[in-house]
């Protein structure tokens, strides 16, 4: 007699372990599979047992061209595109939109990656420095933006997006003539503000030089101050401590990115437990993708576009805001 696995040893022993290409095509196997697959709680199973099991080597780098003012899209321009990790090799990502190129928040939500073709302000970036930085969000469920209230204590850092980690979004403050820089969170549940940490530097003259990112699931900063760029990971167990984990040699980035040698470099992922990817923030040309080996102190480039890009590290995922 055939012997059949209960349903609760498919879902938590294989499906959960299979990648979102594969359950895909799995949902037209039967009802109850199309069930779990797309039930929220095991979305969510999923994401994490491949995050916590890839140590990064699954992660994706999704590139976003970026044109000036000058130039026309045309069919030899790659819109979206995506490499896996550790590969040499793109693929490129239709899309459904024409003559158009869209930016992209820089850190990915669960999956989710935010293109936009809106104007994105705060009152820092419109020199509305006596009012407090205001934040809107947007329902789904209600269709309609509201006001967070109250709103930011502090005004945030105009030229940085917002870096998502563990259900909250954080911003550096605005330069100050303290010489102070502290991190303000938004948490995404509660929808407040708050600030949890100071910044592991001081007397920060130009925001270019700082940076901030996801690392491992790790709030991170980092600071330009040549001849090296200097990476913290915060303490997630009580937001107040500050441990260094890289020291890029500006040195040698200098020769990989010859016209902003002056500027941070943005961390996008760790994989093979302490290999660090990064890239050049500002566009001049053709973007290159550099890991750093700590152990060999190597600099070896990883990937080149054609065009100027914007990267945004990412997990494929099953979750859905619809």
């Amino acid at each position: 007699m055939e012997q059949v696995l209960p349903h609760d040893v498919i879902e938590y022993h294989i499906l959960e372990r299979l990648d979102v290409k594969t359950l895909l095509k799995f949902k037209s196997v039967s009802k109850q599979w199309i069930s779990t697959i797309q039930s929220p709680c095991f979305q969510k199973r999923q994401l994490i047992h491949h995050r916590s099991q890839s140590g990064g080597g699954d992660s994706h780098v999704l590139l976003v061209s970026v044109l000036d003012s000058n130039e026309k899209i045309n069919k030899d321009i790659e819109a979206l595109s995506t490499l896996v990790v550790g590969s040499s090799v793109s693929s490129k990502i239709p899309t459904p939109w024409e003559n158009k190129l869209y930016d992209v928040c820089n850190t990915s939500c669960d999956g989710l990656i935010c293109l936009y073709h809106i104007w994105l302000y705060n009152s820092a970036g419109l020199g509305l420095n006596d009012k407090p930085t205001t934040c809107e969000v947007f329902d789904f469920a209600s269709n309609a933006w509201s006001y967070l209230v109250p709103s930011s204590p502090h005004l945030i850092l105009h030229t940085q997006d917002p870096v998502y980690v563990d259900g909250s979004f954080h911003w550096f403050t605005a330069l100050s003539h303290e010489g102070e820089t502290m991190i303000l969170s938004l948490d995404l549940h509660t929808e407040t503000f708050q600030v949890i940490s100071k910044a592991p530097f001081l007397n920060v003259s130009d925001e270019y030089t700082i940076v901030m990112c996801n690392l491992e699931d790790r709030l991170c900063v980092s600071e330009e101050e040549w001849p090296n760029q200097v990476i913290w990971s915060l303490d997630d167990s009580n937001h107040k401590t500050w441990k260094q984990i890289y020291s890029i040699d500006l040195n040698i980035t200098a020769t990989l990115f010859p016209n902003h040698m002056w500027l941070a470099l943005t961390p996008l992922v760790v994989f093979d437990k302490d290999k660090l990817l990064f890239y050049d923030p500002e566009f001049g040309g053709a973007s290159a993708l550099v890991i750093h080996d700590p152990k060999t102190k190597a600099y070896d480039p990883a990937y080149t576009s054609k065009l100027s890009a914007y990267f945004v590290c990412y997990f494929p995922s099953l979750i859905s805001i619809l």
